[in-house]
Protein backbone atom coordinates (compact mmCIF):
# COMPACT_ATOMS: atom_id res chain seq x y z
CA UNK A 1 0.00 0.00 0.00
CA UNK A 2 1.12 3.34 -0.98
CA UNK A 3 1.35 6.78 0.59
CA UNK A 4 -1.51 8.08 -0.88
CA UNK A 5 -3.71 5.38 0.01
CA UNK A 6 -2.84 5.40 3.25
CA UNK A 7 -3.45 8.77 3.77
CA UNK A 8 -6.60 8.54 1.54
CA UNK A 9 -8.11 5.73 4.08
CA UNK A 10 -7.33 8.05 7.15
CA UNK A 11 -9.15 10.64 5.70
CA UNK A 12 -12.30 8.62 5.19
CA UNK A 13 -12.05 7.25 8.89
CA UNK A 14 -12.45 10.47 10.40
CA UNK A 15 -10.01 12.55 12.81
CA UNK A 16 -10.25 11.10 16.54
CA UNK A 17 -10.30 14.33 18.32
CA UNK A 18 -12.96 15.34 15.26
CA UNK A 19 -14.95 12.14 16.39
CA UNK A 20 -14.31 13.05 20.34
CA UNK A 21 -16.41 16.24 19.78
CA UNK A 22 -19.22 14.90 17.92
CA UNK A 23 -19.46 12.29 21.09
CA UNK A 24 -19.08 14.89 23.13
CA UNK A 25 -21.67 17.21 21.36
CA UNK A 26 -24.07 13.79 21.44
CA UNK A 27 -23.95 13.52 24.90
CA UNK A 28 -24.67 17.16 26.20
CA UNK A 29 -27.62 16.96 23.24
CA UNK A 30 -29.20 14.25 25.20
CA UNK A 31 -29.23 15.09 28.76
CA UNK A 32 -29.56 18.62 28.25
CA UNK A 33 -32.10 18.74 25.17
CA UNK A 34 -35.26 17.59 27.90
CA UNK A 35 -34.62 20.57 30.42
CA UNK A 36 -34.29 23.34 27.53
CA UNK A 37 -37.54 21.87 25.95
CA UNK A 38 -39.64 22.32 29.29
CA UNK A 39 -38.08 25.55 29.67
CA UNK A 40 -39.12 26.67 26.90
CA UNK A 41 -42.18 25.07 26.22
CA UNK A 42 -43.06 26.52 29.36
CA UNK A 43 -42.56 30.05 28.55
CA UNK A 44 -44.72 29.17 25.19
CA UNK A 45 -47.47 27.71 27.21
CA UNK A 46 -47.21 30.59 29.86
CA UNK A 47 -47.60 32.65 27.28
CA UNK A 48 -51.15 30.99 25.63
CA UNK A 49 -51.88 30.25 29.13
CA UNK A 50 -52.13 26.41 28.73
CA UNK A 51 -51.05 24.12 32.32
CA UNK A 52 -49.42 20.95 32.54
CA UNK A 53 -50.71 18.27 34.49
CA UNK A 54 -48.49 18.98 37.49
CA UNK A 55 -49.76 22.87 37.73
CA UNK A 56 -53.24 21.69 36.90
CA UNK A 57 -53.22 19.33 40.10
CA UNK A 58 -52.00 22.22 42.02
CA UNK A 59 -54.15 24.29 41.15
CA UNK A 60 -56.91 21.68 42.11
CA UNK A 61 -55.67 21.94 45.64
CA UNK A 62 -55.03 25.03 46.03
CA UNK A 63 -58.56 26.03 45.49
CA UNK A 64 -59.32 23.82 48.63
CA UNK A 65 -60.09 25.95 51.31
CA UNK A 66 -58.68 23.86 54.75
CA UNK A 67 -61.35 26.00 56.82
CA UNK A 68 -64.73 27.22 56.30
CA UNK A 69 -65.86 30.24 58.35
CA UNK A 70 -67.23 29.57 62.07
CA UNK A 71 -71.06 28.90 63.18
CA UNK A 72 -72.94 28.57 65.94
CA UNK A 73 -74.77 25.01 66.44
CA UNK A 74 -78.24 26.95 67.23
CA UNK A 75 -77.43 29.21 63.89
CA UNK A 76 -79.51 27.34 61.11
CA UNK A 77 -76.73 28.52 58.73
CA UNK A 78 -76.50 27.32 54.99
CA UNK A 79 -73.23 27.32 53.86
CA UNK A 80 -71.13 26.41 50.57
CA UNK A 81 -67.31 24.75 51.27
CA UNK A 82 -65.41 23.99 48.55
CA UNK A 83 -66.94 21.12 46.27
CA UNK A 84 -70.26 20.45 49.22
CA UNK A 85 -72.47 22.30 51.25
CA UNK A 86 -73.78 22.46 54.39
CA UNK A 87 -77.23 22.34 55.66
CA UNK A 88 -79.97 22.24 58.53
CA UNK A 89 -77.33 21.75 61.24
CA UNK A 90 -79.29 20.77 64.28
CA UNK A 91 -78.34 19.48 67.78
CA UNK A 92 -80.57 17.76 70.10
CA UNK A 93 -81.06 17.56 73.88
CA UNK A 94 -79.75 13.92 73.89
CA UNK A 95 -76.39 14.92 71.58
CA UNK A 96 -77.31 13.66 68.14
CA UNK A 97 -75.88 16.25 65.43
CA UNK A 98 -77.83 16.12 62.01
CA UNK A 99 -76.87 17.71 59.32
CA UNK A 100 -76.77 17.61 55.36
CA UNK A 101 -74.41 17.36 52.81
CA UNK A 102 -75.18 18.93 49.25
CA UNK A 103 -73.21 18.62 46.11
CA UNK A 104 -73.39 18.58 42.46
CA UNK A 105 -72.52 15.68 41.65
CA UNK A 106 -71.71 12.48 42.92
CA UNK A 107 -69.42 12.72 45.66
CA UNK A 108 -67.80 10.09 48.40
CA UNK A 109 -67.16 11.71 51.82
CA UNK A 110 -64.90 8.43 53.04
CA UNK A 111 -62.38 9.37 50.69
CA UNK A 112 -62.25 13.48 51.03
CA UNK A 113 -60.87 13.63 54.46
CA UNK A 114 -63.93 16.29 55.95
CA UNK A 115 -64.26 16.93 59.45
CA UNK A 116 -66.49 18.94 61.38
CA UNK A 117 -64.41 20.44 64.66
CA UNK A 118 -65.87 21.76 67.57
CA UNK A 119 -65.01 24.87 69.31
CA UNK A 120 -65.07 27.11 72.35
CA UNK A 121 -65.77 30.68 71.89
CA UNK A 122 -64.23 30.16 68.38
CA UNK A 123 -60.68 29.35 70.14
CA UNK A 124 -60.33 26.26 72.62
CA UNK A 125 -60.70 23.18 70.47
CA UNK A 126 -63.26 20.43 71.82
CA UNK A 127 -62.82 17.91 69.05
CA UNK A 128 -63.82 16.71 65.38
CA UNK A 129 -66.04 14.01 63.84
CA UNK A 130 -65.10 12.88 59.92
CA UNK A 131 -67.89 12.99 57.92
CA UNK A 132 -68.83 9.47 55.85
CA UNK A 133 -71.14 8.74 52.97
CA UNK A 134 -71.85 8.60 49.44
CA UNK A 135 -73.27 12.01 48.50
CA UNK A 136 -75.91 11.43 45.26
CA UNK A 137 -77.43 15.84 45.81
CA UNK A 138 -77.73 15.58 49.32
CA UNK A 139 -76.99 13.63 52.33
CA UNK A 140 -78.19 13.99 55.83
CA UNK A 141 -75.83 12.50 58.50
CA UNK A 142 -76.58 11.88 61.91
CA UNK A 143 -74.02 11.57 64.27
CA UNK A 144 -73.52 11.09 68.24
CA UNK A 145 -71.29 13.43 70.05
CA UNK A 146 -72.40 12.87 73.47
CA UNK A 147 -68.80 12.69 74.98
CA UNK A 148 -68.13 16.02 73.78
CA UNK A 149 -68.64 18.97 75.68
CA UNK A 150 -70.61 21.09 72.98
CA UNK A 151 -74.28 22.53 73.31
CA UNK A 152 -76.20 24.89 71.16
CA UNK A 153 -73.78 27.83 71.58
CA UNK A 154 -70.72 25.82 70.73
CA UNK A 155 -69.09 26.76 67.35
CA UNK A 156 -68.20 24.51 64.50
CA UNK A 157 -66.34 24.49 61.20
CA UNK A 158 -65.62 21.84 58.36
CA UNK A 159 -62.33 21.40 57.63
CA UNK A 160 -60.88 19.40 54.43
CA UNK A 161 -57.39 17.31 56.11
CA UNK A 162 -55.60 14.94 53.97
CA UNK A 163 -53.42 11.67 55.19
CA UNK A 164 -50.23 14.25 54.74
CA UNK A 165 -51.33 17.26 56.41
CA UNK A 166 -51.95 14.91 59.71
CA UNK A 167 -48.98 15.13 62.05
CA UNK A 168 -48.64 13.95 65.91
CA UNK A 169 -46.34 11.47 65.08
CA UNK A 170 -44.57 9.95 68.51
CA UNK A 171 -40.93 10.09 67.98
CA UNK A 172 -40.47 7.46 70.45
CA UNK A 173 -42.56 4.74 68.95
CA UNK A 174 -40.66 5.36 65.59
CA UNK A 175 -38.71 2.25 65.53
CA UNK A 176 -39.81 -1.36 67.21
CA UNK A 177 -43.30 -2.82 67.77
CA UNK A 178 -46.33 -1.43 69.85
CA UNK A 179 -50.02 -1.27 70.00
CA UNK A 180 -52.87 1.46 70.59
CA UNK A 181 -56.02 0.48 72.08
CA UNK A 182 -58.68 2.64 71.38
CA UNK A 183 -62.12 2.52 73.06
CA UNK A 184 -65.88 3.58 72.66
CA UNK A 185 -68.38 1.95 74.82
CA UNK A 186 -68.19 -1.70 73.95
CA UNK A 187 -65.98 -1.53 71.45
CA UNK A 188 -62.36 -1.40 70.79
CA UNK A 189 -59.30 -1.77 68.10
CA UNK A 190 -56.07 -2.96 69.09
CA UNK A 191 -53.50 -1.39 66.75
CA UNK A 192 -50.15 -3.04 66.05
CA UNK A 193 -47.43 -1.00 64.09
CA UNK A 194 -44.19 -1.81 63.42
CA UNK A 195 -41.74 1.29 62.89
CA UNK A 196 -44.88 3.30 62.88
CA UNK A 197 -46.06 1.35 60.14
CA UNK A 198 -49.64 -0.92 60.44
CA UNK A 199 -49.57 -4.46 61.02
CA UNK A 200 -52.52 -5.84 62.53
CA UNK A 201 -55.85 -4.86 63.85
CA UNK A 202 -57.50 -6.76 66.73
CA UNK A 203 -61.51 -6.19 66.82
CA UNK A 204 -63.32 -6.63 70.17
CA UNK A 205 -67.23 -5.93 70.87
CA UNK A 206 -68.58 -6.88 74.20
CA UNK A 207 -72.48 -7.16 74.49
CA UNK A 208 -74.87 -8.02 77.20
CA UNK A 209 -78.67 -8.02 77.69
CA UNK A 210 -80.95 -9.90 80.06
CA UNK A 211 -83.91 -8.81 77.70
CA UNK A 212 -83.11 -13.10 75.80
CA UNK A 213 -85.09 -11.42 72.52
CA UNK A 214 -82.58 -8.46 72.34
CA UNK A 215 -80.04 -10.45 72.84
CA UNK A 216 -80.54 -13.44 70.58
CA UNK A 217 -80.89 -10.67 67.35
CA UNK A 218 -77.90 -9.06 68.52
CA UNK A 219 -75.99 -12.34 68.59
CA UNK A 220 -76.97 -13.14 64.85
CA UNK A 221 -75.47 -9.86 63.72
CA UNK A 222 -72.66 -11.08 65.15
CA UNK A 223 -73.25 -14.34 63.30
CA UNK A 224 -73.90 -12.69 60.65
CA UNK A 225 -70.41 -10.83 60.31
CA UNK A 226 -68.52 -13.59 61.38
CA UNK A 227 -70.08 -15.50 58.26
CA UNK A 228 -69.23 -12.60 56.00
CA UNK A 229 -65.59 -12.10 57.41
CA UNK A 230 -64.62 -15.96 56.60
CA UNK A 231 -65.75 -15.57 53.08
CA UNK A 232 -63.40 -12.37 52.64
CA UNK A 233 -60.63 -14.46 53.92
CA UNK A 234 -57.03 -12.82 56.04
CA UNK A 235 -59.63 -12.71 59.04
CA UNK A 236 -59.73 -14.92 62.09
CA UNK A 237 -62.96 -14.27 64.14
CA UNK A 238 -64.87 -15.80 67.20
CA UNK A 239 -67.65 -15.76 69.51
CA UNK A 240 -66.96 -16.53 73.01
CA UNK A 241 -70.85 -17.29 74.03
CA UNK A 242 -72.38 -17.07 78.06
CA UNK A 243 -76.15 -16.84 79.06
CA UNK A 244 -76.78 -13.22 78.35
CA UNK A 245 -73.25 -11.64 76.75
CA UNK A 246 -71.25 -12.66 74.43
CA UNK A 247 -67.73 -11.21 72.75
CA UNK A 248 -66.71 -11.19 69.07
CA UNK A 249 -63.54 -10.86 68.46
CA UNK A 250 -61.94 -10.55 64.87
CA UNK A 251 -57.93 -10.69 63.85
CA UNK A 252 -57.29 -8.59 60.22
CA UNK A 253 -54.35 -10.36 59.16
CA UNK A 254 -51.94 -8.14 56.73
CA UNK A 255 -49.64 -10.81 55.80
CA UNK A 256 -53.16 -12.28 53.70
CA UNK A 257 -54.64 -9.01 52.34
CA UNK A 258 -53.15 -5.32 51.93
CA UNK A 259 -56.87 -3.43 52.80
CA UNK A 260 -60.36 -4.89 53.70
CA UNK A 261 -62.68 -2.52 51.75
CA UNK A 262 -65.57 -4.95 51.26
CA UNK A 263 -66.09 -4.42 55.53
CA UNK A 264 -66.84 -0.58 54.55
CA UNK A 265 -65.64 0.34 57.90
CA UNK A 266 -63.63 3.26 58.40
CA UNK A 267 -61.80 2.16 61.51
CA UNK A 268 -59.67 -1.13 59.37
CA UNK A 269 -57.20 1.23 57.89
CA UNK A 270 -54.82 -0.46 55.07
CA UNK A 271 -51.81 -2.18 55.80
CA UNK A 272 -49.11 -0.09 56.14
CA UNK A 273 -50.57 3.42 57.08
CA UNK A 274 -48.67 5.50 59.63
CA UNK A 275 -49.37 5.56 63.52
CA UNK A 276 -50.27 8.81 63.54
CA UNK A 277 -52.79 8.76 60.85
CA UNK A 278 -54.31 5.79 62.46
CA UNK A 279 -54.71 7.81 65.98
CA UNK A 280 -55.91 11.06 64.34
CA UNK A 281 -58.67 9.04 62.11
CA UNK A 282 -59.89 6.87 64.89
CA UNK A 283 -59.66 9.61 67.36
CA UNK A 284 -62.07 11.65 65.01
CA UNK A 285 -65.00 8.32 65.74
CA UNK A 286 -65.00 8.90 69.34
CA UNK A 287 -62.45 6.91 70.56
CA UNK A 288 -59.83 7.35 73.16
CA UNK A 289 -56.57 5.65 72.46
CA UNK A 290 -53.82 4.84 74.88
Amino acid sequence: MNGEDLKEKQNKAGHPLFILIIFVVLIGFIFYVPDIYKKYNKEINDFFGIKDEDEKEKDKLDEITPMSAYHQLNSNDSFDYNEISISEVSLSPEKKLTLTVGTNSTFDLDKSGYYIEFYQHQKTFIGRRALHGMVTKSLPIEMDISNLNVDTTTYYVITHISDGAIGGSNAENDKGLYSMTCTKNDESYTYEFYTKKLTKIKYRYYYANPNLDEYADELLKAQKKEKEYTEIGGITTSIAENTDSFIFTSVFDYSVKDAYEKIKNPNIFAKGTFNNVVKFKIEAEGYECK
